[in-house]
């Protein structure tokens, strides 16, 4: 098993749907302002929570906080001391 494919939710389809939301995500960093993707995050939470509650656990949501303001941080080179992305900034 692949790092992204745990997202500490409950069961595999649950899992699955988070990964592939995670993938889009992930994608629209590369091309988008990060307000932007914020804005796409919840959106997709949403989505996803409507057939898979879990996504609202503390313990999915960290693991989506982490990964994603690290993926941010890669992508918009956000790592320097005076750049930092907080996990704040998602609002979950």
């Amino acid at each position: 098993m692949k790092e992204y494919d745990d997202w500490a939710m409950y069961e595999a389809e649950g899992n699955l749907a988070v990964a592939q939301m995670m993938q889009e995500i992930k994608q629209a960093l590369s091309n988008n302002p990060l307000p932007k993707v914020r804005q796409l995050l919840h959106q997709k939470i949403r989505e996803v929570g409507s057939q898979y509650g879990e996504i609202y656990d503390s313990d999915v949501r960290n693991t989506i906080l982490f990964r994603l303001t690290r993926w941010a941080c890669e992508v918009h080179e956000l790592d320097s001391k005076f750049g930092r992305l907080d996990c704040n900034y998602w609002g979950l």
